[in-house]
């Protein structure tokens, strides 16, 4: 309202007429009288429009949706470490992650236009139509929205099976000056055919362009990743050959994401899987442990189990073997990883002949609340062995 008088004020006193001249005795000059009007005395017609102008323009203001929140009368200002920056209507400042976020308006002109519409068509499941939006907005987007609107059409091109097009744009992110390496790690596309394609090569190319300009190291190390998980999710033998420099990836902690370790974690297992385990491969296995988002922690830790177990050649090697099992099912006890950290530690048991603790585990494993079918099975199957087996 103080910006409306302001401005309301000040236009009033540009169509008001100032007051009369005084002459040189300092009397005021008495005005020529103008004709009375037809219809009385009526405002200035600049003073009526202005006065409708401002009576019936809204106040602008975005508006930001993610899950329960709804942001409505918020003003975006840009982007800080990966994440929008926005004001909302109480006045805090806050940062959200894109990928986050289900609907975006931005209250304003332009561009914005597409870009509005496509975030109704990517909510509303649409997301082919919302890529040509996206992309018919990117053209002209600058600043930090270019990156803002990168970071949308990578999660409308993998909704859409654009495979191709959504790695095009993940590097697009992971380049960009305000997106950067945080936002890509978050958002790496999903839809990767079982079986190699011409989206599938198309995207690999584009990560192997990246890739030959020399990118930074967190850059460098996304490209890889995602590089790997498509040659190796398509059944591509290129696979193989790209799993150990997966292996010796050190992540720093602006990438250090779910979606980032799970694909580490599959390369880790192809590798140690393989054959005999090199000492590079369970340094990378510890760094991972040491680093990963907890969530992925047990997994991580039933790789370092099995791999410990399968390699074991001296009773000290199964004792090692046995604390990563443990610490899964301890640390972890309420998650779907504990019953098979219960299984490997009896496995070990097993091995150093204490056949009647090892049964003991295996009761606890078989009665955990959240075991998998997989691991019930062969659960049972060892207890019945173990039982069956002569004493010691």
């Amino acid at each position: 309202m103080t910006c409306r008088k302001s401005i309301l004020s000040r236009f009033l006193a540009w169509t008001v007429p100032p007051p009369p001249a005084a002459d040189c005795d300092g009397h005021a000059r008495p005005r020529r009288s103008k004709p009375a009007a037809r219809h009385g005395n009526r405002p200035s017609t600049v003073v009526v429009l202005l006065i409708g102008l401002v009576a019936t323009t809204p106040v602008r203001a975005d508006q930001i949706l993610m899950g329960e929140f709804n942001y409505t009368g918020a003003r975006i200002v840009g982007m800080e470490d990966g994440k929008l920056r926005f004001r909302s209507a109480d006045g805090a400042l806050r940062n959200v992650w894109l990928d986050e976020v289900q609907l975006i308006f931005v209250d304003r002109r332009g561009i914005f236009d597409d870009f509005n519409q496509a975030e109704k068509f990517h909510a509303a499941g649409q997301s082919d139509r919302a890529v040509v939006r996206y992309g018919r907005a990117f053209r002209l987007a600058e600043d930090f929205w270019a990156d803002v609107m990168a970071v949308r059409m990578v999660l409308a091109c993998d909704a859409a099976g654009q495979l191709d097009n959504a790695v095009m744009n993940l590097v697009r992110v992971a380049l960009g000056e305000y997106a950067g390496p945080a936002a890509a790690a978050r958002i790496f596309p999903g839809a990767i055919p079982e079986k190699r394609s011409n989206r599938s090569q198309r995207a690999v190319e584009h990560l192997q362009r990246a890739l030959s300009k020399d990118p930074h190291e967190n850059q460098l190390s996304l490209f890889e990743l995602l590089r790997y998980e498509i040659l190796s999710r398509t059944g591509d033998a290129r696979a193989a050959g790209a799993a150990p420099r997966i292996v010796g990836l050190t992540m720093s902690v602006a990438i250090r994401t779910p979606e980032v370790y799970a694909i580490q974690l599959r390369a880790l297992r192809e590798s140690l899987g393989a054959g005999e385990v090199e000492p590079s491969e369970l340094a990378g296995l510890n760094h991972a442990i040491r680093d990963c988002p907890r969530a992925m922690l047990p997994d991580f830790l039933l790789l370092k189990g099995e791999t410990l177990l399968r390699t074991a050649s001296t009773r000290d090697d199964l004792i090692r073997a046995a604390w990563p099992f443990l610490r899964a099912a301890i640390h972890f006890r309420d998650s779907p990883q504990a019953p098979e950290g219960l299984y490997g530690a009896a496995l070990v048991l097993e091995r150093v002949g204490r056949t009647d603790k090892a049964v003991d585990l295996l009761a606890e494993c078989l009665a955990h609340k959240r075991i998998s079918e997989q691991v019930r099975t062969t659960a049972e199957a060892a207890q019945v062995r173990m039982r069956s087996a002569p004493p010691p």
